[in-house]
This record gives structure tokens, C-alpha cells and sequence, in this order.
């Protein structure tokens, strides 16, 4: 059950919200940066795509010439360990590995599959299939190396995408509630931290009397403090803490 909440009765919004709609608006350092970096994430999107195509061509190149042109020869295993990943990932097991061909000593490394780990061990042997016209592409025979997935170009890059639009969807619905939204006191019920500083979370009525939730990004505040409220009388849901960190209304 939602705990009351008593709404002033007299309250004065900021002098500046006072003028006809639209207000103008400007857009906050901090909204520049966030439309800087929208920007950049988009642009950067195709770029990776294309260098994530190229090193997964590249990839599937190596292994079909280790198929076709491929020879055996016994390397020395050098070195087993693990290389470390993220802190939700467990680390690879690795090997690194030395073998002759044309007379000359060459080295690999390679990720070795679980189900082989604890066969391999230091000082060990290990068969190395090469391609002879040039040795540097290497791997072990016992198992393939695995190409990189074709649909993995496309993720990354969508993921620079979708935060891109996310970022200016989300400066042009702060823009539209600085420009068109009606003000109103609403009171705080709550405050936590997050990674960018205090999220609030407050209640508000609108002009045909509906209390609705809101929250936003502001400063550390107590819950029942009164604050500015701006809202879309078509859509009260699309709301925010005035002023707001992304837009500033012209004085």
C-alpha cells in the first residue's frame, strides 16, 4: 500500500516556466556531451562493422588454408595457462607452443577446448599442423580454430547504434517536456545512488487531479522535500525534475 503523500496547496512555479508555450530552450553541457557522444556512436558503428568483417574473413581465410595447404609437424609445448577474461567470464586455458619447419624455429599460441586441458602438460609434445608457404599460420591439429561468428559484426555494431538513438531519444523527449511541460509540485518518496550520481523518485498531481510517479536524475534529496515537477498534459508519464540536467530554459 502506497504511503499518502500531502500536495501544497500554495505553491509558485519558477518565474521563467510562467511564459506561453513553447518555452525556449537551450541544451546543458551536459546535454552536449551526451549528443557529442551519440554522434561518435554512431559514427563509429561502421567501422567496426567493416573491421569485424575483415578479422572474421581473414579468420575463415587462415582456417581454410590450415585445411587445404595445411602440414604436420611436432611442436614442443612451452607454456600452459589461462588468459584472464571479464570478471564474469572464467579464463581461457591456453598454450603456447614452438615448432620447426625450412630449418627455422616458429612459435603459436592457441586456446585449447576443456575436454583436452588436462591431457596437455609442460615439456610436452604436441602436433601442429602449418602451412608451409608460410609457417606463421599455425595451429594445433588436435583441434580447429573457430571462426568467427558472422552475425557478431552485426551485434557490435548494433549495440553502438541502438545506444546512439537511445541517447538522442532521450535528449529529444527531455527537450519536448522542457518546452511544452506544465509545472507542478511534486514530492519526493524516495532517493538511492546510482552510477551518475541520485536517482529521485517523487508523485505529482496533474491538473485533472491523477497522482502519477516520476523519477529522475538530481541531486541527493529527503523524501518529503517539495519539488518542481514538469509534465505532458497529454502524457503525464513523460515527466521530469525541474531544472533538468540536459536542457535549460531560457531566462
Amino acid at each position: 500500500m502506497e504511503t499518502p503523500v500531502s500536495f501544497p496547496e500554495s505553491w509558485t512555479p519558477p518565474r521563467e516556466l510562467s511564459r506561453a508555450l513553447p518555452r525556449e530552450v537551450r541544451t546543458s553541457g551536459r546535454g552536449m556531451f551526451m549528443a557529442l557522444l551519440a554522434v561518435v556512436l554512431l559514427a563509429a558503428s561502421v567501422p567496426l562493422f567493416l573491421w569485424e568483417r575483415n578479422q572474421g574473413a581473414q579468420q575463415a581465410a587462415r582456417v581454410e588454408r590450415l585445411r587445404t595447404e595445411g602440414r604436420v609437424a611436432t611442436g614442443e609445448i612451452v607454456r600452459l595457462w589461462h588468459k584472464s577474461g571479464s570478471s564474469k567470464r572464467r579464463p581461457a586455458p591456453m598454450v603456447t607452443y614452438a615448432f620447426s619447419a625450412g630449418g627455422r624455429r616458429f612459435a603459436g599460441e592457441s586456446s585449447v577446448p576443456e575436454a583436452r586441458w588436462d591431457r596437455l602438460q609442460t615439456a610436452g609434445f604436441l602436433p601442429v599442423r602449418f602451412v608451409p608457404a608460410d609457417p606463421n599460420i599455425n595451429h594445433p591439429l588436435d583441434w580447429e580454430e573457430s571462426p568467427q561468428p558472422v552475425w557478431l559484426s552485426f551485434v557490435l555494431a548494433g549495440v553502438l547504434v541502438g545506444c546512439g538513438i537511445a541517447f538522442l531519444a532521450r535528449l529529444r523527449r527531455q527537450a519536448r517536456v522542457m518546452a511544452e511541460g506544465l509545472p507542478t509540485p511534486g514530492i519526493v518518496t524516495g532517493c538511492y545512488r546510482t552510477k551518475g550520481g541520485w536517482m529521485v523518485r517523487y508523485r505529482f498531481r496533474t491538473k485533472d487531479g491523477a497522482v502519477v510517479h516520476g523519477s529522475s536524475q538530481a541531486g541527493r534529496l529527503e523524501a518529503g522535500a517539495t519539488v518542481c515537477v514538469l509534465y505532458l498534459q497529454s502524457n503525464p508519464r513523460r515527466n521530469l525534475m525541474y531544472p533538468g540536467c540536459l536542457y535549460r530554459v531560457q531566462l
